[in-house]
């Protein structure tokens, strides 16, 4: 079975290039693909080119954005470290409050008791004065030797009585005093607890504040790290592409200059019409032309012809050329196009390796590469 005079065209885009096939009339006018597709490639790099614009913008706004949240996290990491600092001064100032505290509680133990004390011996006193006051006043009289020592005894136990009132009267009034200030220093705990709780919350709250700033940087910064490497792997399809458009440029301007080898070209291409050799020993597992998937029955358009063959054989240019292309198009592998002239084409895709170079000129015949396995897991095929 000898397959038709069909070509296929180059055509590529961002994407990578794509493999299309037409069959071709010899007196039919027809477009010139290498045109067509350095024109798709250039407008195709110009869309990458906006997109790399767009990808750029991103990233600087990620890394505005980035700056706000770290600076935020710095704010809120100083207000942790400095409640921190507060918490420890209220420590501090709560242990110096609590040794006062315990200070003043043995002070007043001390004059509750010097208090209780004087206040029984007052009471005695009191009592005998009470009892014994007349029979004592008497007996001071009769014993008196001069009515200046009676007077003396007399004035001397009335002092008596009144410092031993007046000592009751100050020891109650310290104890008062020492009360209060208890009641002070009490007050003045109750607050700094009350103020340290209200702060280890205010940090417990700063510190949930900071994780999630954290994780908001880290996300930030993970974002940025992608659209790096989107916007690496873009540079570099950029300048691919670029080498391909100045590639294809001089392709069309060794070709325009060379416009007798180009037709003798041709016409060796179109005597070989209905004649042309297999570019593989193989069957043919898909045809030229629309096709129904066996098992989902989705139709699809094929622009070529597939021909099933071991990995590894040999495949010959079905035709005289120059090699446009070899390289990897993305859905095709390894790929190698010749160019026949005047807009004629052959396309050998799925190929293992490949032993040509993009310009060199091939025969008829001529080994170009060997066959591979498509990147769908399917059966060797050309």
């Amino acid at each position: 079975m000898k397959p038709p005079v069909g070509v296929l065209c180059l055509a590529a885009g961002l994407a990578g290039l794509a493999a299309l096939a037409a069959t071709a009339q010899v007196d039919s006018a027809t477009t010139d693909p290498l045109s067509a597709s350095i024109d798709e490639n250039t407008s195709e790099l110009a869309m990458l080119r906006e997109k790399i614009a767009t990808r750029r913008a991103n990233i600087d706004g990620l890394a505005d954005q980035e700056e706000q949240v770290r600076r935020s996290y710095d704010e809120v990491s100083a207000e942790i470290e400095e409640t921190v600092h507060i918490l420890g001064e209220m420590a501090r100032r709560e242990r110096k409050l609590q040794d006062q505290s315990d200070s003043l509680a043995v002070r007043l133990e001390v004059r509750q008791q010097e208090f209780l004390a004087q206040r029984r011996a007052l009471g005695r006193r009191l009592r005998a004065m009470y009892i014994h006051g007349r029979t004592d006043d008497l007996r001071t009289v009769l014993t008196a030797r001069s009515v200046t020592g009676m007077l003396t005894r007399v004035r001397l136990n009335r002092t008596v009585a009144r410092v031993q009132a007046s000592l009751v009267r100050q020891s109650r009034d310290e104890g008062r005093s020492l009360m209060y200030q208890q009641r002070l220093l009490d007050s003045a705990l109750v607050q700094i607890w009350q103020s340290r709780a209200e702060t280890g919350d205010q940090s417990g709250r700063m510190e949930l504040l900071q994780a999630e700033k954290s994780a908001a940087l880290r996300e930030l910064q993970v974002q940025r790290q992608d659209l790096k490497r989107d916007l690496l792997d873009m540079d570099l399809s950029e300048q691919k592409l670029t080498y391909l458009l100045e590639d294809l440029e001089r392709q069309r301007e060794i070709r325009a200059a060379r416009p007798d080898t180009a037709a003798t070209t041709v016409v060796e291409l179109l005597d070989l019409a209905g004649e042309l050799e297999w570019p593989v020993q193989g069957s043919v597992v898909r045809g030229f032309g629309r096709s129904v998937h066996p098992r989902f029955k989705t139709v699809t358009l094929n622009n070529g012809v597939n021909i099933a063959a071991p990995v590894g054989s040999p495949v010959a240019a079905v035709a005289a050329g120059q090699v446009e292309f070899c390289d990897n198009l993305p859905g095709f592998g390894r790929c190698v196009i010749l160019d026949h002239g005047e807009g004629y084409y052959t396309l050998y895709a799925h190929l293992d390796r490949a032993y040509v170079t993009a310009g060199a000129e091939i025969a008829r015949g001529q080994i170009v590469a060997e066959v591979g396995r498509p990147t769908a897991g399917e059966e060797p095929q050309l």
